[in-house]
């Protein structure tokens, strides 16, 4: 959540936090940690009354930042489609385009590029399975850090005391009765994720959906990204998870040269 801070534009002139912007942005980062999610949910979370919160609602949804379903608000595509002319993120599609088409005709599966966002794995390229049954949907573009592999590796090189600030404020979203709620295992699922250079998620996120993710690591060994790729669990068996490992792996190395990575 966004904190209230003043701060001074210059020395004669002091500007005050915008309320209402900054309830639309508390508003928008919580749907997108708890999406999709009803009226209710949201007035008691963020102690907003019901008039308040449902006029931020309509002016999302009329700017076509957020949209509603019968399951509850989420966000849209234009969110994703803003994200996406970051130029980091750019530049991190365009070196793992080719190594995911690569991947995918071994793998036969969704091939996703994922980044992190406070507490929120976000989706920001894919690359489609060609099968007929496919679980996770296009639409669905973001992840809570506990509830995916993604989530294990993107926190793999943080330094222990900014690991400790993050896993103090982070807050655990359960997605499935798999889903790892307790910080100090899931801490202990990041130090093996950094061991083995990959992490898995078997029914997670999904009852119905496995993946295995390898990390993307940028010229001052940080990963920045991670390559995953994801599926039904009728085809994406442990077995079959591991026999994808060592390709994806070796698409994430590729990855990661091409963002300067270098082997010291």
């Amino acid at each position: 959540m966004f904190q209230q801070i003043n701060e001074r534009s210059n020395s004669e002139t002091t500007y005050q936090v915008a309320t209402t912007v900054l309830k639309a942005f508390n508003l928008l980062e919580y749907i997108a940690s708890h999406q999709p999610i009803h009226p209710p949910a949201l007035c008691k979370a963020l102690g907003l009354t019901r008039a308040n919160l449902h006029r931020l609602l309509f002016t999302l949804s009329t700017l076509g930042y957020i949209e509603k379903t019968a399951e509850g608000y989420q966000l849209s595509l234009k969110l994703f489609h803003l994200g996406s002319r970051v130029p980091l993120t750019e530049q991190l599609k365009e070196a793992a385009k080719v190594q995911m088409v690569e991947l995918q005709k071994v793998a036969q599966e969704n091939i996703s590029l994922t980044t992190l966002y406070q507490d929120t794995v976000i989706s920001i390229e894919e690359v489609q399975s060609s099968h007929t049954v496919v679980l996770n949907p296009q639409a669905t573009t973001s992840y809570p850090v506990n509830a995916c592999s993604s989530g294990k590796l993107l926190l793999s090189t943080f330094e222990e005391n900014e690991l400790k600030r993050y896993m103090h404020q982070v807050q655990f979203v359960q997605k499935t009765e798999k889903t790892i709620m307790d910080k100090k295992e899931f801490a202990q699922h990041i130090t093996m994720a950094a061991q083995n250079g990959y992490a898995l998620d078997i029914h997670e996120f999904d009852n119905h959906l496995s993946s295995v993710a390898a990390p993307i690591v940028n010229r001052q060994q940080k990963v920045i990204a991670a390559i995953v790729i994801s599926g039904p669990s009728m085809r994406l068996s442990e077995k079959r998870l591991n026999e994808l490992i060592p390709p994806l792996k070796q698409a994430a190395d590729t990855i990661s040269r091409r963002m300067g990575y270098t082997k010291e």
